[in-house]
């Protein structure tokens, strides 16, 4: 699988807390998640690598989403 982190402990802030107060719409998260996945695309990432970043980005739609 393609590795998404360089880092082994991730130290920042939550997803919740990070995107609190932003305001992010449902179409503003899928044109994001398009953008990722053509970049991923653009640099020959393989389809089932793809698959799996979707898989993350949508786990964690509703710490995202008008918060």
């Amino acid at each position: 699988m393609f590795r998404l982190w360089c880092l082994e402990h991730y130290t920042g802030r939550d997803m919740l807390t990070a995107q609190k107060g932003m305001n992010i719409s449902e179409k503003k998260f899928v044109a994001m998640l398009d953008d990722i996945l053509q970049v991923l695309a653009n640099n020959r990432i393989d389809a089932e690598t793809r698959k799996d970043v979707l898989a993350i980005a949508y786990s964690l739609k509703g710490n995202i989403i008008r918060v």
